[in-house]
Parts: structure tokens; C-alpha cells; sequence
């Protein structure tokens, strides 16, 4: 994988994006101005409350981010964890989402790679003043800093943990009526919405992320992104669903039929609960999933 290789690694891939998302989170502060300025599609939260749970939290000093030889302060640190980075708990048990996920599968999935991400992120906050930050400010603080190993392992912290609630033995049951009028007004059905979600993931190249997420002027978009970066990450847009498009997520049991993963994934082991759940709190303007650790 291309973070232990270092032949990957020095093709400098990543300080592009870095650098990307650090110019992001400084000029958030006018994109928010200029987006609020722009009419939200009916249907989907507008207003105060959607505002303040979809907006990034980062306090900006204007008079010097309009200094060019000067960089803006970093995001504010919330402060309210003490310690480590706790790993997020498995709802259902390895075996429970065979044959689509093998119990192997998430052997390798949950206990190696998910875990070795929480164990470096903590290794990399040791001692530092993010030791008591939510894991959602530890990514903004690497993304600002451009620390590249902080801010891959704790976005990819970040992002399996979201994948572990996106998943679900239940799979089959469907979305619920709001969520399901939701996507049928975004993509026609919901057999286009599933047929779109598949060519979405096939088109992207390399690893990465497929998520859906509720943009506030745009509605409900299928959206992916580059290897660790978290789709919320300098954007006005909140998580539904994700589905993992790295290699192993899939491979022990797929090899390298992605759009059969892919299919197997939304047709059999999408956690729709949690994607309604995560809709509604936006509509009611109450609090969206944050890491549970």
C-alpha cells in the first residue's frame, strides 16, 4: 500500500493534496460567505440550524490571512477528550456479513489496518496538545499544518470508523421514506441511485473513498476522494454513507472485481439506518455522527 512504500511515497502525491486542503481551510471562511449568499435547493436544511452543523469550526484572524507573508491561525481545538484515541466498536460480528465481507476480510480490515491507523495517530499525538482534541480537529490541525503522517492516519482513523456504521448485516432492508424520496429526487430511482453508486466507484482511479453526502445547496451527490482525505474536510458537505474503494476492503474476497464489490456493498450491506439517521439529524438541525472515540 502506497503509505508503507516509499518509492510511492516519494512521488510527493500527498504534499499536493496537503497543500490543496491547507489553501481550502484558509479561504473557508470567504467560500462559506460566498455559498451562503447562494439559494439552497428546496427540500434540504437550509437556514441557521444546517449551517451550524455543516460549517467547519476554524477560528480565522482576517486581518492577517489577508497578509500574504503571514499564515492564519490554525483551527480551534475543541479540547473535551483526555488521553488517546479510543478504536470505534464493530456493531455485528466479523462473520456477520458473509459471503459479501468475509470474516478474513474483516479480520485483516478491522484488527490490522484500522487499528494500526488508531495506534500510529496515537503515537503521533503522544505528549502534544492534540492529546485532548476530538479526532475531527486532529485532521484539521494536520491538514493546516501540512503534517502528512498525523494527518493520514487520522483521517483514515477517521474514515473507517464512519465505514464500520456504514455497514450492516441488514442491508437489504432499504432506505426509510425520507431518505429514500431524498435519493429518487437526486437520482431519478433508487435502482439509478445503486447503478450510479457502482459506475461513481468504478470511475475513480487508485484508493480512495465513495460517499454519499448531503450537500447543502446541491442535495444528496455521490462524491470521492483521494486516498485518506475525509469527504467534510474544507467542504460544506455531511456524510450519509461510505464505501472503502482501498484494495483491502475487497480483495481477499472480490480480487479485482471492484464493481462487484461495489454491487455487494449498497444491494446487501448498506446500513441505511445510520444514513437516515444521519439525514434527519440534519433536517431537525441536531448533531451528525462525530468519532465515538
Amino acid at each position: 500500500m502506497w503509505e508503507t512504500n516509499p518509492a510511492i511515497a516519494a512521488q510527493g502525491g500527498w504534499t499536493k493534496i496537503m497543500g490543496q486542503f491547507a489553501r481550502l481551510l484558509r479561504r473557508s471562511s470567504k467560500a462559506r460567505k460566498a455559498l451562503r449568499s447562494r439559494p439552497p435547493l428546496p427540500g434540504f436544511p437550509t437556514a441557521a440550524p444546517a449551517r451550524k452543523l455543516i460549517e467547519e469550526r476554524i477560528t480565522m484572524d482576517k486581518s492577517s490571512a489577508r497578509n500574504a507573508g503571514q499564515a492564519a491561525p490554525s483551527p480551534r481545538l475543541d479540547g473535551n477528550r483526555q488521553g488517546s484515541i479510543l478504536p470505534a466498536e464493530l456493531a455485528f460480528a466479523r462473520d456477520a456479513l458473509q459471503p459479501h465481507v468475509s470474516a478474513e476480510t474483516m479480520h485483516y480490515h478491522f484488527d490490522k489496518h484500522y487499528l494500526g491507523y488508531v495506534s500510529k495517530t496515537n503515537a503521533l499525538i503522544k505528549g502534544t496538545d492534540l492529546a485532548g482534541a476530538t479526532l475531527e480537529d486532529i485532521v484539521r490541525q494536520a491538514a493546516w499544518k501540512r503534517r502528512r503522517s498525523l494527518l493520514v492516519n487520522a483521517a483514515q482513523t477517521w474514515n473507517h470508523a464512519f465505514f464500520w456504521a456504514s455497514l450492516s448485516p441488514e442491508g437489504k432492508t432499504g432506505p426509510d421514506a425520507i431518505l429514500a424520496s431524498a435519493l429518487e429526487k437526486a437520482f431519478g430511482s433508487l435502482d439509478s441511485f445503486r447503478q450510479k453508486f457502482i459506475d461513481k466507484g468504478l470511475a475513480h482511479v487508485g484508493s480512495g473513498w465513495l460517499w454519499l453526502v448531503c450537500d447543502k445547496h446541491r442535495g444528496l451527490m455521490l462524491v470521492t476522494t483521494d486516498k485518506a482525505i475525509p469527504v467534510w474536510l474544507g467542504t460544506d458537505r455531511v456524510p450519509l454513507l461510505v464505501c472503502d474503494l482501498w484494495e483491502h476492503a475487497y480483495y481477499l474476497d472480490w480480487k479485482n472485481d471492484r464493481a462487484a464489490w461495489l454491487g455487494a456493498f449498497i444491494e446487501n450491506c448498506t446500513n441505511w439506518d445510520h444514513a437516515g439517521r444521519q439525514l434527519a439529524a440534519l433536517i431537525k438541525g441536531q448533531a451528525t455522527w462525530t468519532y465515538p472515540g
